[in-house]
């Protein structure tokens, strides 16, 4: 058997379920944690969390940090395209080899005490090897972002960060988390450690902010008290955003759209605190940190097909992307391949969407357990607007051919999005 094979027969096993929703979940992997000798105790960890944001925070620290010279580890979910995206370091994917090394290490060792491969989620095995492996590698800094909420979140495990770090909060997973705002912050706050620095999204809402600042206190955290710095947008092209900070120096992020500005917020406030704590980190790494900054699948633009991937999958994702197109100044209204997940707000998602579009292709995302299929998503958009075409498309590469022939000229973008799984639906399709 090949190391490939190997891999994907070792993830076909792992069990896919939230374990989020048990309580009993953090106990046990801090048990495991304790079998493998505590690598988080290792690591200098900043820890993000939040409902919008923390992929785009997460990567401009990550590469920062790399500019400046520092070893990174990065941890971020969902996958888009492949699962090995949820590891990075220096920006280099774990490899198959690696993962299933480290893998192989903890499975003997949780063996040993009576326990099975399926008595650890998914989430949390890409979590324990993530953990694992930096340590492993000496990381000079570990980026570590929440999957979802924070309270019994499988990288709520570590036991310390040095920075504690909160994206907007608002209403998401509501099924999970709570129907209140203060319900959802609270179950988030408890992330916050003691002798953590904790900065919070400039945006952030007095009610949400305020439960933080309490958390904070409560368990001997410092409350970040840094000015927050001044972002003067220059230009916003789908390729990225052109900012002034502080009146002093232009830089180049590659990250597009308005909304990444309020996160830049949040990066350079982070940046201050580590410098507070000694930290090395130059303006030049910031600029250049910043200029190669990218995710898969948020704001993703190809130019040369014109089409952007957005992973936008709830109301306020809806929203930043609207913004985005707006700034841009699109010369015709784009065509849009949307899927949806059926847990989500989606009809708030497409009363935003419907008035900004030309055309929206309905696709089935790849996650059959969640997802509004495409008839469903369809049939739900003629009944809120007769006014945009609506097409159903039974396959990804149908949505593509049928994107392809629809494009009245090459100005018009097409754009794909509603959910992660929509892109991983359409992934290594050719325009």
């Amino acid at each position: 058997m090949t190391v490939h094979e190997e891999y994907l027969k070792t993830i076909k096993k792992f069990d896919k379920s939230w374990k989020v929703v048990h309580e009993n979940r953090l106990p046990l992997l801090k048990e495991i944690m304790s079998w493998l000798e505590n690598p988080d105790k290792q690591l200098k960890i900043i820890h993000i969390a939040g409902t919008n944001g923390k992929g785009s925070t997460g990567e401009m620290l990550n590469e920062v940090l790399i500019a400046q010279g520092y070893n990174v580890g990065h941890f971020s979910s969902p996958a888009v395209y492949t699962n090995r995206e949820q590891i990075l370091y220096n920006d280099e994917q774990i490899t198959e080899a690696d993962f299933l090394k480290y893998f192989q290490k903890i499975y003997k060792i949780i063996q040993k005490h009576g326990k099975k491969l399926t008595d650890v989620s998914y989430f949390e095995w890409w979590t324990l090897v993530g953990l694992v492996y930096f340590a492993d590698k000496k990381a000079d800094f570990v980026v570590l972002e929440v999957g979802l909420g924070g309270q019994q979140d499988a990288t709520n495990v570590i036991s310390n960060a040095l920075l504690t770090i909160f994206t907007k909060i608002s209403y998401d997973h509501q099924q999970i988390l709570g129907d209140s705002l203060s319900k959802i912050t609270a179950i988030k706050a408890d992330i916050i450690k003691k002798g953590a620095t904790v900065i919070s999204y400039n945006g952030q809402l007095s009610e949400v902010k305020q439960i933080l600042q309490a958390k904070a206190t409560k368990v001997g955290a410092t409350w970040y008290a840094g000015k927050s710095p001044v972002i003067t947008t220059l230009s916003s092209a789908p390729t990225g955003t052109k900012v002034r900070i502080n009146g002093e120096y232009e830089l180049f992020l590659g990250l597009a759209g308005q909304y990444q500005v309020l996160n830049l917020n949040t990066a350079l406030q982070a940046v201050d605190a580590l410098r507070t704590l000694g930290y090395q980190i130059s303006q030049r790494a910031i600029i250049q940190g910043l200029s190669v900054a990218n995710l898969p699948g948020r704001m993703e633009y190809d130019a040369k097909h014109n089409i952007l991937r957005d992973a936008a999958h709830n109301p306020d994702g809806i929203s930043a992307l609207l913004a985005a197109m707006h700034a841009w100044k699109l010369p015709f209204k784009p065509t849009v391949i949307l899927g949806i997940l059926r847990d989500k707000n989606y009809l708030a998602m497409i009363e935003d969407l419907l008035p900004q579009v030309d055309r929206i292709i309905a696709v089935t995302p790849a996650n059959p357990s969640r997802a509004l299929s495409a008839d469903e998503l369809a049939a739900q958009i003629l009944e809120m607007d007769t006014n945009v075409e609506v097409a159903v498309a039974d396959d990804p590469t149908a949505a593509i051919t049928l994107a392809r022939q629809i494009r009245e000229s090459s100005e018009t973008m097409i754009i794909i999005t509603g959910s992660f799984y929509t892109l991983r639906a359409v992934k290594g399709i050719e325009f």
